[in-house]
């Protein structure tokens, strides 16, 4: 399975297929949201389709944010835990490799005081690698993210 639970009430996957959304349900997920945007690369299903697979799971809460990684900002931060706060529970984020939805919560944590370390550890157990993002994640814990 490609969802993993990265914290209390929040999952993250890569990319979701069919049986992803089979799994989701699954789970209980009941809000999925999307940080990729639509049409990122030529193979990928639409977000229209990801839609119709999760309702036909009795998933019928779906978001869509789509950010980039290098360019994560604070207001989009600031978005997805509004969106995350906002959700039925549980939640599930997913974008093409789990990175995006794992940075936008990782950056938030950070900022309200978890460690940097132990945000990378938490990500690392769903399977996503944030190590590349280490200096960003130290300057958002530092309250200077952008």
């Amino acid at each position: 399975m490609a969802i993993l639970k990265l914290s209390g009430q929040l999952y993250v996957s890569p990319q979701l297929t069919e049986q992803d959304a089979k799994d989701a349900a699954q789970l209980g997920i009941q809000t999925v949201i999307c940080n990729r945007p639509d049409g990122e690369e030529d193979n990928q299903p639409s977000m229209a389709q990801v839609q119709q697979w999760l309702s036909a799971e009795g998933i019928t809460s779906f978001k869509h944010q789509p950010v980039a990684a290098p360019n994560i900002s604070a207001a989009d931060v600031a978005a997805f835990q509004d969106l995350l706060q906002h959700a039925d529970q549980p939640v599930l984020a997913y974008c093409r490799t789990g990175t995006r939805s794992s940075l936008l919560w990782a950056y938030h944590q950070v900022q309200n005081g978890m460690r940097v370390a132990e945000a990378k550890a938490a990500a690392a157990e769903a399977g996503v690698d944030l190590s590349n993002f280490e200096a960003r994640l130290q300057t958002a814990a530092e309250q200077k993210f952008s």
